[in-house]
């Protein structure tokens, strides 16, 4: 028997070829509007601690602070995976107040380990698609993102410059 995330990619590939989706893209929205009135698909049980501490961490991810001097805002909560007997377990703290330099340190790692196996996995995606396509424009993913975060940086410090002029013009 299939597990879920087998299911689903079956039940996509499904909904793609009956609804004649464009080019084989189509929005999930819809997918699920088409599997539920189907009755193809249901969420699969889960624990409500496990539904819990999802929602809990997602909201601190979120979390952020801005620094006034460098113009920039910045995860006001780290997370760092740790292992106690081979288990892995998230610990979270405070940018500003909490961790240990060694935990600071294993933070920055590992969201640095994560970050360079999404951009080999954006590399690989790219290199499939200019081998499957060979015709069509070749795709480029540039794997230096210096001038991307100067981008976002300048971008964030004039949002900032705007929010402030409205301020000005509070009544």
């Amino acid at each position: 028997m299939a597990d879920y995330h087998e299911q689903v990619l079956r039940l996509w590939d499904e909904w793609v070829a009956e609804t004649g989706q464009p080019s084989g893209a189509g929005n999930p929205a819809d997918f699920i509007d088409w599997a539920v009135a189907a009755k193809k698909l249901a969420p699969r049980p889960q624990d409500i601690k496990r539904i819990l501490r999802e929602q809990v961490t997602r909201e601190l991810r979120k979390a952020r602070r801005f620094d006034i001097e460098g113009g920039f805002t910045y995860r006001a909560k780290q997370c760092v995976t740790l292992f106690d007997g081979g288990v892995a377990t998230k610990h979270y703290f405070d940018t500003d107040t909490g961790g240990t330099p060694t935990l600071r340190q294993k933070a920055t790692k590992q969201r640095r380990d994560a970050i360079a196996h999404s951009v080999y996995r954006g590399a690989c995606d790219v290199e499939r698609m200019n081998k499957v396509f060979p015709d069509d424009p070749q795709l480029n993913f540039f794997t230096d993102f210096t001038d991307d975060v100067a981008e976002l940086r300048a971008a964030e410090m004039r949002s900032d410059d705007e929010e402030d002029d409205d301020d000005d013009c509070v009544a």
